[in-house]
């Protein structure tokens, strides 16, 4: 008797363990399948953000900077638009060009009439900057010579849209002249230049709203009046 209710009492062990082993098992698989879902619906998100970050329009703005504020930059655009250029602290570089170099540097860096060339994501009039390149805007036009300042080293030209532009010559400003012979460009000085003299000229631009009369020139292309005559 006694050996049949040991046996009865191991059975029934037994039978109970493999029981909480099987009731294990489904708690384990259980939280498992609660772990994936979680998973993949945060994949499912990151999947979403990415899709609505593509379709947002990513493009290339320039302008003048009319405010710098904290992680908030405003700018005045070339077709006289205002935009907000909002930066990431983590993810937004920021670039000061210097001919072909550049350096990273900080938004604190950048101050009020800056050029600036961005890059990323736009919403109406709002930027979420990915680049912010730190430039010079220049401004490429042709005029008529009308007169020469020879102490000043300046002059006064008419351009094809009849607007008088004054441009300073600098020492560090290139100078070219055409032979109307060879058609060859050659380096020249300011006594080359006189009235009735047409110039190709590049100048840099300041400021937003450009109300600027007089540059300092950058390049000029000096075409002599005798070539549009011979």
């Amino acid at each position: 008797m006694k050996n049949k209710i040991l046996v009865f009492v191991m059975v029934a062990l037994f039978l109970s363990g493999s029981t909480i082993a099987k009731a294990q098992s489904k708690n384990a698989t259980a939280s498992s399948n609660i772990a994936e879902d979680e998973i993949q619906n945060f994949k499912d998100k990151i999947a979403s953000k990415v899709a609505e970050l593509t379709k947002q329009e990513q493009k290339a703005i320039s302008g003048f900077v009319v405010k710098n504020s904290s992680n908030q930059l405003s700018i005045i655009t070339d077709d006289n638009q205002t935009m907000q250029i909002k930066i990431d602290d983590i993810l937004t570089k920021i670039y000061q060009i210097n001919g072909a170099a550049k350096k990273e540097i900080k938004l604190a860096d950048i101050v009020k009439d800056d050029y600036l060339i961005v890059n990323g994501p736009t919403s109406d009039t709002t930027v979420t900057a990915n680049y912010i390149f730190v430039d010079e805007k220049y401004l490429v036009n042709v005029g008529k010579v009308t007169e020469v300042d020879k102490e000043n080293y300046s002059l006064k030209v008419m351009t094809l849209d009849k607007e008088a532009i004054g441009l300073d010559i600098e020492t560090a400003t290139k100078q070219l002249l055409l032979d109307i012979k060879t058609l060859e460009l050659n380096r020249a000085g300011f006594s080359k230049i006189k009235e009735g003299d047409t110039v190709h000229f590049v100048v840099k631009q300041k400021q937003a709203n450009n109300k600027e009369t007089t540059y300092s020139a950058v390049k000029i292309l000096i075409i002599p009046q005798e070539y549009f005559i011979k």
